[in-house]
């Protein structure tokens, strides 16, 4: 990958992958060994936190199901944060569109003409997070489709309610969007949307030509002690909740994990863009995916930590110039692809029997 030289820009590297993660066990179903510490920075740390810690302390000792519901329903509602003016704006220049997943709406918005790139934002967060990849994909004669998940932006509650919503619904979102909007040559995902687009690939899913990850949330499995940690759960609440959620989407947590993708299913090339400095989701995620995958690019940068990646002008270059690299075609398509796509496609819009391991 060429060196980054942009103006401005506080990235100071690029790093190849060559027996630089030792130290990392990203085996399918293995702990992460010698890894910082998670830090749940995004849960602040006002009365609110010190307040729910102190109940969540109380509730461990003398309801154990009750905290393990509370660190439930905290761990699956995603916060609502509103677009900022540039945003908004991109998002009105759009054409908009709208998808039924599971009978909710999900709002989304397409830009130019093209070999279509979709655009994936986070857990938190909306697509108008995703607008400074707009305009330079469309210079690359590329077509940008982004979408609110679901109990984000203007998408509809999930079937959770609320904010509620699991990775797994989102997955479901962004398999029913791809299938109106594609096929896919490319598509860039922002933190726990890699989560979500690595899910569908696992979930069978052909996936696009190439795929571009920023400051991915690659070890869900890694984050669940720190989490109970933030929020004053005791260790075994931790347990209590982590055994509850495997048994209700019948699936284990190290599904959830990305790095072990890799063993399973032949993957498209890949950029992993990832800041040292992440609060959020630390550096190391980041590096475990790239090395996991096989045709990976790690891009590392300092200073500009889980969100402002998305709208560094060297970041979105290099972004921008990967998606039009050789103009990936999408993934040949099988009768077997169209039919599972179809099929869950039915499920997801509800006018069929079929139900996932999401309800």
């Amino acid at each position: 990958m060429d060196v980054l030289d942009a103006e401005n820009s506080t990235i100071v590297r690029t790093e190849n992958l060559d027996g630089s993660l030792d130290s990392i066990d990203t085996g399918l179903g293995a702990p992460v060994a010698d890894t910082p510490t998670t830090q749940a920075s995004w849960l602040g740390s006002n009365w609110r936190m010190s307040a729910l810690r102190t109940a969540m302390r109380v509730l461990s000792r003398v309801s154990p199901e009750r905290a393990a519901a509370l660190f439930d329903r905290i761990w699956f509602s995603a916060p609502r944060t509103k677009p900022r003016p540039d945003a908004s704006a991109c998002l009105a220049r759009g054409e908009a569109l709208a998808f039924r997943v599971h009978g909710r709406r999900v709002e989304a918005w397409s830009w130019g003409r093209g070999p279509t790139v979709l655009l994936v934002h986070g857990w938190g967060g909306h697509a108008g997070q995703m607008h400074a990849l707009v305009e330079p994909l469309l210079a690359r004669g590329l077509r940008v489709v982004a979408f609110d998940a679901p109990a984000h932006g203007r998408s509809d509650p999930s079937r959770l309610g609320g904010h509620r919503v699991s990775m797994l619904e989102i997955a479901d979102a962004l398999r029913v969007v791809a299938a109106g909007v594609g096929p896919l040559t490319g598509l860039v995902a922002h933190s726990g949307g890699c989560t979500a687009t690595a899910l569908a690939l696992r979930d069978g899913w052909a996936g696009p030509g190439r795929i571009a990850f920023v400051a991915p949330f690659a070890l869900p499995s890694a984050a669940i002690e720190p989490f109970g940690r933030a929020i004053g759960a005791s260790p075994a609440v931790t347990a209590l909740f982590s055994t509850k959620v495997e048994a209700r989407f019948a699936r284990p947590w190290t599904d959830f994990d990305m790095p072990g993708l890799a063993r399973l299913r032949a993957l498209p090339p890949l950029l992993v863009v990832h800041d040292r400095g992440d609060r959020d989701v630390p550096y190391f995620h980041g590096r475990a995916v790239a090395q996991a995958w096989p045709d990976t690019q790690l891009v590392s940068t300092d200073g500009l930590g889980h969100r402002r990646l998305l709208r560094d002008p060297s970041v979105v270059s290099d972004i921008a110039r990967f998606m039009s690299q050789g103009r990936a075609a999408p993934p040949p398509a099988t009768p077997g692809d169209a039919r599972c796509e179809l099929d869950h496609a039915y499920a997801s819009a509800g006018v069929c029997g079929r139900t996932t391991a999401a309800e």
